[in-house]
């Protein structure tokens, strides 16, 4: 891409993530950890600092999945200018913050000290104290969409613990989303071993597998630009571990040889295939599966020798073959490892709930139990787990687990998906969670306004209301009479009016406990906390019930028949 393109689609992409308060190296920052450490915009929301006096670190993220954990502490810098060059005075600085996580005492002075509420909260939540104690590495890494000067690069080459990167390093490891057609040129893979297997099927099909040097992959067209994997049924995941477990065996040339025996090879699919004991031809082609290992070959090409050589296998699937590349693809990658939640997906309680909904909404509705459900020809689509989320928050009164979705599927399964739990009362909460959606923006508490777990409280909160209130009850026993008809758009008009009373007290709430805590609200943390989150819960009701003694008229039930006429 042009660096110019880049430049505009950087900055497009990193005010969608300010969300009308935070600050642009605050933004930037997410979306670094976003595309490339591969978190969801809901976990960098947790990582990212967004307070003034933070000792010059502004995230930290936990990497969980290595087989010792790492702390990654993080530094940004954005300009709202392009070119502009980037010293090695911001290094050295952050390399002196990294000394607050020297040692436990380190760590401590650091909360005792006047930073930021947020930072110490921060460290507070990621249990830094502990895990610096029982010997965690801790990684730097510093970003900007600055230039580095000669200086700065000359202090990165000679100051390895802190790891840098500028708008070229950025440019050059991005990978874009790529359109659905295959790489349409002719490319040629060099073979240095002329032996590989060859297998014709029905239709035209013909199948080679190969030992490949990575260094030939790399060849490929389409890598940077993620078209080569366009029909990938999933980009790459970022820093997993099988990720980092490939790059420390392409840095360690000792086992470069044994690479072949460890990796579970690649497979593309090509429209036409020409191959000989010294090379192969391929044109219009697609990884469909090992885009994670191809990513990280491209990352890390510096370090790949003429000795990794990687299991290939190429499939020449000719136009109007009994085999679709979709099935290929699906079937290639479902051999992969699976979540919790996935096993879940074909148990009877997934299977008789797909079946309800589209009973109950006449196949409009889909309910998708498990990834791959096409969504054709259905109006609207509720995940799985957002389901999970909907029925913890609104029906079980725990909005604070919603965060932690497999623990929905594992031991808390059986209470979500209860046998009180049909399709009418999930979509019930849903319609009450887009309503939420759509109002949210009144909270003058700008930084919940798209924090997930918030949006699930207020879901929560709402629920409880509705259990006070006649009308409400008789909602929720009979909720099958509000999610289609004439009553569906009744009740979504009462609920938004509900909700806009309700955002007062929300916003009163917020006020009060900024002052009681040194105008300082740790919503990270709070709606985690199941007593913090009876505490605010309870405070609303009672303020909305006080409110009702002066203004019966704002009551549901009052709101609700009002609606009607």
């Amino acid at each position: 891409m042009d660096p110019n393109v880049f430049s505009a689609t950087l900055r497009s992409e990193v005010k969608r993530y300010s969300d009308g308060f935070r600050n642009q190296s605050s933004s930037f920052l997410m979306w670094y950890l976003v595309n490339f450490f591969r978190i969801s915009e809901e976990d960098a929301k947790d990582v990212v600092c967004d307070d003034i006096n933070d000792k010059g670190i502004d995230g930290i993220w936990i990497d969980e999945t290595s087989n010792e954990e790492e702390i990654y502490i993080f530094q940004s810098k954005f300009s709202p200018y392009d070119g502009r060059d980037q010293g090695d005075n911001d290094l050295r600085n952050f390399v002196g913050a990294k000394q607050w996580f020297d040692s436990p005492e380190s760590v401590q002075k650091l909360l005792d000290s006047t930073a930021s509420q947020e930072l110490k909260a921060l460290v507070n939540a990621k249990n830094i104290h502990e895990r610096v104690l029982k010997g965690c590495r801790v990684n730097s890494i510093f970003i900007t969409n600055k230039i580095f000067d000669r200086n700065a690069t000359e202090y990165l080459g000679a100051h390895r613990q802190i790891e840098g990167h500028d708008f070229p390093s950025i440019l050059d490891k991005y990978t874009y989303v790529g359109e659905e057609d295959s790489v349409n040129v002719e490319t040629q893979i060099d073979l240095k071993c002329p032996e590989f297997i060859h297998y014709t099927l029905e239709g035209g099909i013909e199948v080679n597998v190969f030992a490949i040097q990575a260094k030939e992959l790399l060849k490929l067209e389409g890598i940077q630009d993620n078209s080569l994997f366009s029909k990938n049924v999933r980009f790459g995941l970022g820093r997993t571990r099988v990720n980092k477990d490939i790059k420390e065996t392409l840095k360690n040339n000792i086992d470069h040889s044994k690479f072949f025996l460890y990796h579970n090879g690649i497979t593309i699919v090509c429209q036409e295939m020409n191959a000989n004991a010294n090379s192969v031809k391929i044109s219009n082609y697609s990884v469909v599966n090992g885009c994670q290992s191809m990513l990280t070959f491209y990352e890390n090409s510096e370090n790949i020798s003429d000795n990794v050589y990687v299991l290939t296998k190429i499939i020449e699937i000719p136009i109007g073959a009994p085999v679709s590349v979709e099935s290929i693809t699906y079937w290639t990658n479902n051999q992969n490892a699976i979540s919790v939640r996935d096993l879940k997906a074909n148990d009877v309680v997934q299977r008789s709930l797909k079946r309800e909904f589209d009973e109950l909404f006449d196949h409009k509705v889909l309910y998708r139990r498990q990834r791959g459900d096409l969504s054709h020809g259905y109006d609207e689509v509720i995940e799985r787990d957002f389901a999970a989320q909907l029925i913890a928050a609104f029906y079980l009164g725990e909005p604070n687990i919603t965060y932690v979705r497999n623990r929905l599927f594992t031991d808390r399964y059986y209470d979500i998906f209860s046998m009180h739990i049909d399709p009418s009362k999930i979509y019930l909460a849903n319609i009450i969670y887009n309503t939420i959606e759509d109002n949210v923006e009144r909270l003058k508490f700008v930084p919940i306004r798209n924090y997930g777990l918030a949006k699930f409280f207020m879901l929560h909160v709402i629920g409880e209301l509705l259990r006070e209130d006649p009308k409400g009850q008789e909602i929720l026993n009979d909720s099958k009479n509000y999610v289609k008809g004439t009553n569906l758009q009744v009740f979504k008009n009462a609920i938004a009016k509900l909700f806009q009373l309700v955002i007062y007290d929300i916003d009163n709430f917020i006020l009060d406990w900024l002052k009681d805590h040194n105008n300082f609200f740790d919503y990270k943390n709070f709606f985690k906390n199941s007593d913090a989150v009876r505490h605010m819960t309870q405070s609303l009701i009672t303020s909305y019930k006080k409110a009702l003694v002066h203004h019966p008229e704002d009551s549901f039930e009052t709101i609700f028949s009002k609606t009607v006429e």
